[in-house]
């Protein structure tokens, strides 16, 4: 089950729109089961996670919905309950650093656009949020109970600016990765920043005593990318990295990531600093990425309506998915189901098929132009027998109820056989 998020409204698919038998270009009758809050530009939804906590007591409060707002707000909120009631309420106060203030100064602007700032990573599990601005604001709040425990936990790291990304291994919660313009691919360790230590300057220590000193890094850096070595001009390659992700939910050393110049680099921090495979893939500009069943098979999406299904191990493109009028800004996979989801810019919300045709399984219009989604991946396929019965009976319904209309009699115009002709 696919949630799909416009603005500040939350939608979610009708069991009726799931259906196979239905054309996927007609538009659905009933698509929107559930839907909380009303359209507000200013509480635009920017990034969306799940979180899932162990409450004995209902097994439908262990999931939870993050949700970062263009305003700075962060909520999270029970997607069972019928209205959006917060359990917990954040705000991120800093959406300017002291840079972006001082260029404002000398540019004799007296208002700040708050909107030029935006959420770049949003993570949450059991005991701790984990929020970063594209400033490189980066925060750690406490989930606990008690209030002393919150204060002594949050914590705030402030990186490099102009970031665009920034992930949270899944499982070692404590490894995170970001990149941005100008701003090459760069893992840390949270764990080794609050004990002041860095794992760079202590392997550089003990492996290049004989060599000139290298710069030291800041605490926490555990591994810094390399740039390619200059074009066939000697001309420095540019750096902008769109989106990444790790490859693997066990292992941390294998990092895809997508750039401004549609290029897609792996980059494996156990072997080198440069990345291991550079490919150019399409004309445009890659804009999400996401890891398919398959370890080593990836989806990537650019600003020109493409779609393209890509091989990491020999860097060949397998596929490229059609139907799409606008440029698809976040999509994912459904861990039970050989299916991919797709929203963007056209207002649509798609699912295709990954193996095979590629061909389009569902397409359903949502009134507003999407930014993310969310998967439920504990949610199975829904019944398509119950399905089809429940669309046949509501097709039946329907005819029932609509009025008959009677054609009115109109007079037939009699010619009389003596009239005379003129």
């Amino acid at each position: 089950m696919a949630r799909k998020w416009r603005n500040n409204a939350v939608t979610i698919p009708s069991k009726s729109s799931q259906s196979t038998k239905k054309d996927p270009s007609a538009p659905a009758t009933q698509t929107i089961i559930k839907s909380w809050g009303k359209i507000d530009r200013s509480r635009g939804v920017q990034a969306i996670c799940k979180r899932i906590t162990n409450d004995e007591s209902d097994q439908d409060l262990n999931k939870q919905i993050v949700i970062a707002r263009q305003n700075g707000e962060i909520n999270i909120v029970y997607p069972s309950q019928q209205e959006l009631k917060s359990v917990y309420e954040f705000r991120e106060d800093s959406m300017l650093n002291a840079a972006a203030q001082e260029k404002a100064s000398t540019e004799k602007k007296s208002i700040i656009d708050k909107r030029s700032s935006k959420f770049v990573g949003l993570f949450a599990n059991e005991s701790t949020l984990v929020t970063c601005t594209d400033f490189g604001v980066l925060r750690y709040y406490s989930l606990a109970s008690s209030t002393e425990e919150k204060t002594s936990s949050n914590t705030t790291i402030t990186l490099s600016s102009d970031l665009c990304c920034l992930r949270v291994h899944p499982k070692q919660n404590h490894i995170i990765a970001f990149g941005g313009k100008e701003r090459d691919l760069t893992a840390w360790d949270i764990n080794e920043y609050k004990a002041g230590k860095s794992p760079i300057n202590e392997r550089s220590n003990s492996y290049n005593k004989k060599y000139q000193k290298k710069k030291e890094e800041a605490p926490g850096v555990l591994w810094r990318a390399k740039n390619l070595p200059n074009d066939f001009l000697d001309m420095r390659v540019p750096v902008w990295i769109t989106d990444l992700q790790f490859m693997d939910n066990d292992d941390v050393s294998r990092i895809v990531v997508g750039t401004y110049y549609h290029q897609i680099r792996l980059y494996d921090i156990k072997t080198a600093r440069r990345p291991v495979l550079n490919v150019e893939i399409g004309e445009h500009p890659i804009v999400s990425i996401c890891v398919g069943r398959n370890p080593y098979e990836i989806f990537a999406s650019d600003t020109a309506c493409n779609v393209y299904s890509m091989d990491v191990r020999a860097g060949s493109l397998l596929g490229q998915f059609k139907g799409f009028t606008g440029s698809v800004r976040d999509l994912a996979i459904h861990a039970k189901s050989e299916s991919l989801v797709t929203v963007g810019l056209d207002r649509f919300l798609r699912v295709h098929e990954i193996k095979g045709t590629r061909n389009l399984l569902h397409k359903v219009y949502l009134k507003q132009r999407l930014s993310c989604l969310l998967v439920d991946d504990n949610v199975d396929e829904y019944d398509k027998v119950n399905d089809e019965k429940q669309e046949s009976d509501q097709d039946e319904d329907v005819w029932q109820r609509m009025a008959e209309i009677k054609e009115p009699k109109t007079k037939k115009r009699k010619i009389r056989q003596n009239d005379d002709i003129d």
